[in-house]
């Protein structure tokens, strides 16, 4: 029997795509520790998606004849700067409306318009006037696994729209996440309060790199990603 994967609508980004965190963590759940997932495709909701293994660890994604998604084992060499201060997460919060883009007020991951435990309602915005953006989250009870505990997929999710955040700011682009790397705990229990932080790496063309991590109150990194996102030209 062939191994599939199952994007349900409500795990949207853009409204009639999956959204890309999550559709990385379930390929990834399909590999052991760090991956890197590379989207090809927007990905297709609510039907079966087809894997094929290639060699010892390497697989791909298929629709049909379509190439979706590829993804390896790898490794993840990112410094997480430290999360800012309880003022400055709550005046970042506060300033997610100063973000133009408000095409996905839908989106799994960052789309105000999304209720508690049906989306993650991760409204980051800017940390004073520096890079950073951040927002408090708390994993709610409707994602838990086994044990209460978040499964790998919604860290991903969650690792997935702060980067772009830090990346367009006021600026109105448009980018979509063409590639992820992430490394997640195992044991993040719902309830744990947290907090997401994403920053620039660079740009080369249409291409920009993005820094993300989840942090507990402690200070200790949870989750930690590197993203490849690609601006996308409006439609005249």
């Amino acid at each position: 029997m062939s191994e599939t994967i199952h994007i349900e609508r409500r795990f949207n980004g853009p409204p009639n795509s999956g959204h890309g965190g999550y559709v990385c963590g379930a390929i990834a759940d399909c590999l052991d520790g760090i991956a890197e997932v590379t989207l090809r495709k927007p990905i297709p909701l609510d039907r079966d998606l087809r894997i094929e293994r290639e060699g010892s660890a390497d697989l791909s994604v298929w629709d049909g004849e379509t190439l979706i998604a590829e993804a390896r084992p790898s490794v993840l060499d990112l410094d997480v700067p430290p999360p800012p201060d309880a003022r400055g997460i709550a005046s970042a919060r506060a300033r997610h409306g100063e973000f133009m883009n408000n095409e996905f007020g839908q989106c799994f991951a960052c789309g105000a318009g999304r209720e508690e435990g049906d989306g993650l309602r991760l409204l980051t915005g800017p940390v004073d006037d520096g890079p950073l953006v951040a927002s408090r989250w708390t994993p709610h009870d409707n994602f838990a696994g086994p044990g209460g505990i978040v499964p790998p997929r919604i860290l991903w999710s969650a690792l997935d729209c702060p980067g772009v955040s830090s990346l367009v700011r006021e600026s109105g682009e448009v980018m979509y996440l063409g590639r992820l790397t992430a490394e997640v705990d195992a044991d993040l229990a719902v309830g744990t309060p947290c907090t997401v932080i994403g920053w620039p790496l660079g740009r080369e063309g249409r291409k920009a790199r993005a820094g993300t991590a989840i942090l507990d109150g402690e200070g200790r990194v949870r989750g930690r990603a590197e993203a490849v996102w690609i601006k996308i030209d409006k439609q005249a």
